[in-house]
């Protein structure tokens, strides 16, 4: 303890020797909390896994994050009408949501890495934020229109774009320029271990979206296949008929066949033109029951993706069912 006071007294005459230097004094007080408030064993095993470096690490033990099942969690972060992971909140404290599921493995990393570059970002200076927001914007405007993470950020108000596009690019996207990964080497000894805790954190649940939209769009073609030959069975079934109906009125009607040969020869044609028909209608029942089975397939596949991603809404948890 008093090796911990003292090194408050250092702390507090360095603040003043130095007033204007905003980043030192906040470096100073980080310090002091992380003294104060020691990270536990999981969140230092965190931030080796993510490979913060050892200012990232002061930064990162300062906000005390903390792993959190559903209702302390829910308690933390606004998790009204959209599924949360994490949050930095005003006071200056990372909550990430406990997610357990071993199919999610990863979540909890990338997250904690997401919202430690929040703090980051909070404590640029305003000359250094400029020179960020720059880097990142230019960076955004490289990514793809269709990229899926761009309909997630236009669900966020202006005034977080730059904010939120710093925590995403930082464990998102990989190859973003000389400057911007030198940027992000400020606090991660190597970037690559986060952009796989991101790519692990999603692969159970992209396998099972490339399963079901492989499988949409075989319903998509199939579907259109069978309505076409369905409205061309039943078109030459009428026909078929109005053919059968016709050769049997003649049949009864002496004369109207010049000869027996001519009469076997309508009659064998009436059959050939039944029988592939049959084939059609074998044909398209194997298949409608194809397409039958497709869509029960593909309602397990929506029900696992259903019951996978639940696993990371915090509102969904055991201990809240009923609640």
């Amino acid at each position: 303890m008093a090796t911990v006071a003292s090194l408050a007294v250092l702390a507090v005459a360095l603040v003043v020797v130095a007033p204007w230097d905003a980043q030192r004094r906040q470096a100073i007080a980080d310090q002091i909390t992380v003294w104060t408030h020691p990270p536990t064993a999981d969140i230092e095993t965190i931030a080796d896994e993510v490979t913060l470096t050892p200012d990232a690490r002061r930064i990162f033990f300062a906000t005390r994050p903390s792993i959190e099942p559903a209702d302390s969690f829910n308690g933390h972060c606004e998790v009204e009408g959209q599924t949360v992971l994490g949050c930095y909140t005003s006071d200056d404290r990372i909550y990430v949501y406990q997610v357990t599921d071993e199919r999610l493995a990863g979540t909890v990393e990338v997250t904690a890495a997401h919202e430690f570059l929040h703090a980051a970002y909070e404590r640029l200076s305003a000359g250094e934020r400029d020179r960020v927001d720059a880097l990142v914007a230019a960076a955004v405007d490289a990514i793809p229109p269709d990229d899926p993470v761009r309909a997630v950020m236009a669900t966020y108000p202006a005034s977080q774009l730059a904010d939120e596009w710093h925590s995403r690019l930082g464990t998102e996207f990989a190859d973003l320029g000389p400057e911007l990964e030198q940027y992000y080497a400020r606090y991660f000894d190597d970037r690559s271990a986060v952009l796989a805790f991101d790519r692990q954190s999603t692969a159970a649940l992209d396998d099972l979206q490339a399963q079901i939209d492989d499988l949409v769009t075989q319903l998509d073609a199939l579907g259109a296949d069978l309505d076409r030959r369905s409205t061309a069975y039943e078109s030459d079934v009428a026909a078929l008929n109005a053919d059968i109906d016709d050769f049997n009125a003649r049949a009864q009607t002496p004369g109207a066949f010049s000869s027996q040969a001519e009469f076997d020869r309508e009659r064998a044609a009436l059959q050939a033109r039944y029988d592939a028909l049959e084939n059609d209608r074998l044909a398209l029942n194997a298949d409608t029951d194809r397409y039958n089975a497709m869509v029960d397939q593909l309602e397990s596949l929506d029900a696992s993706y259903a019951d996978l991603y639940s696993n990371l809404d915090s509102t969904q948890a055991p201990d809240q069912v009923g609640g």
